[in-house]
């Protein structure tokens, strides 16, 4: 059986996919008349666009480059692609805009329905663009890199800081992954790292503690 090699997008879309889709949840259940309610599924929608253009910026400035001058067609394809995602969060930010100017219920009501057919459509756009990446992109990039290399780069979409964005995306990264797959992640850090510690010490707030003990028997358990 051919060996597995490293998909360097896996543990991150799955974090993504779990975000667009609970996002989508929350909103059909937002009632947007109530000010409360609509506050809350605008600001998880704000929050949602910035996460998904700093993947695309991950993407661009730190994996299209590993491609190779070979790959120009492809490159340029998932370049056009990021391009409508971008046009797509633009027709969401002007829907937010509309809808915090809309003076009457009728008027919230009509573009808060926008509103949900055009995160529909965002989330349905990504959802296939994220599986196409890991069906193209990934074998461009086994062909020119090791499976460390690979790690490596997946570390450059984490930064370092304690930002809630930043936060909110690992927390997502870390609940929706498997146990192997995060102490995998994990033991491609530094442990004396910010790094690693930023993602241990959420591991430990927002993980059960069954989830815990098997990441951490994964990570420690040889070092004896």
């Amino acid at each position: 059986m051919e060996e597995m090699r490293f998909n360097l997008f896996k543990s991150v879309h799955k974090g993504l996919r779990a975000l667009l889709a609970d996002t989508l949840l929350q909103l059909q259940q937002t009632d947007f008349l109530i000010a409360d309610q609509a506050t809350i599924a605008v600001e998880r929608i704000k929050l949602v666009l910035l996460l998904m253009h700093r993947h695309t910026k991950w993407e661009e400035d730190f994996i299209f480059p590993k491609l190779g001058a070979e790959s120009q067609s492809m490159i340029s394809f998932f370049t056009n692609q990021h391009y409508h995602t971008d046009a797509l969060t633009l027709n969401i930010d002007i829907l937010i805009c509309g809808f915090v100017e809309a003076k009457t219920n009728a008027e919230k009501e009509a573009v808060a329905n926008n509103l949900l057919n055009a995160f529909v459509e965002f989330l349905a756009y990504n959802f296939n663009h994220m599986n196409m990446e890991e069906q193209l992109i990934n074998p461009l990039l086994w062909n020119n890199n090791n499976d460390n290399e690979l790690r490596a780069l997946q570390l450059q979409h984490l930064n370092a800081s304690t930002s809630r964005s930043e936060q909110v995306f690992l927390q997502w990264m870390l609940i929706h992954n498997t146990n192997r797959e995060l102490a995998s992640w994990m033991n491609s850090m530094n442990q004396k790292s910010t790094q690693f510690n930023l993602v241990y010490d959420l591991a430990q707030k927002v993980l059960a503690p069954e989830r815990l003990e098997s990441i951490n028997l994964n990570i420690y358990g040889n070092e004896n």
